[in-house]
């Protein structure tokens, strides 16, 4: 079984980083504050609700909930390496994977601001994902530290 507790938390910091505890309905209501009784003037301002509102922003939105599910199941995988949570977290990554492929192959949902960073950022969480599954590297923690931290420090990106 793989090493997790440090992993763990670096998941779980990138997922708040990340923005990953917000949720739609959250979203929804930030967006709504972002907008009430705003002069036109502002609109420059309004640049990250604008993002958050557009499909970019929504498949974004999707990607970190998801990578906070996966920050989860490694923090309970750690503290009960099961054979069950280690499938959980590997299905997990999965999912993410998915969703960083399904950004990268639509332009339409990548940002118009600092979209290589963007790019290299869902290669980075394509990594990790790959990482937490059966292969090459699996269950080499100072592989999957690296990736994490990689993939955390490409995680804060102005997108707006």
């Amino acid at each position: 079984m793989m090493k997790l507790n440090g992993l763990a938390a670096a998941a779980a910091t990138l997922g708040i980083l990340a923005g990953a505890g917000l949720t739609h309905h959250g979203a929804a209501a930030a967006l709504h504050t972002a907008h009430s009784h705003r002069p036109a003037a502002t609109a420059a301002a309004d640049a990250p609700a604008t993002w958050l509102e557009s499909a970019g922003g929504q498949a974004q939105v999707t990607f970190n909930n998801d990578v906070s599910v996966l920050a989860g199941s490694l923090e309970v995988e750690a503290h009960a390496p099961t054979v069950a949570n280690h499938l959980v977290f590997e299905a997990d990554a999965r999912t993410v994977r998915a969703d960083a492929e399904h950004i990268l192959a639509t332009p339409a949902l990548l940002p118009a601001v600092h979209r290589a960073e963007y790019k290299t950022m869902l290669g980075d969480f394509i990594t990790v994902a790959n990482l937490l599954q059966p292969g090459p590297g699996y269950g080499t923690t100072a592989q999957d530290y690296t990736a994490w931290y990689a993939a955390l420090h490409a995680s804060n990106i102005n997108v707006a």
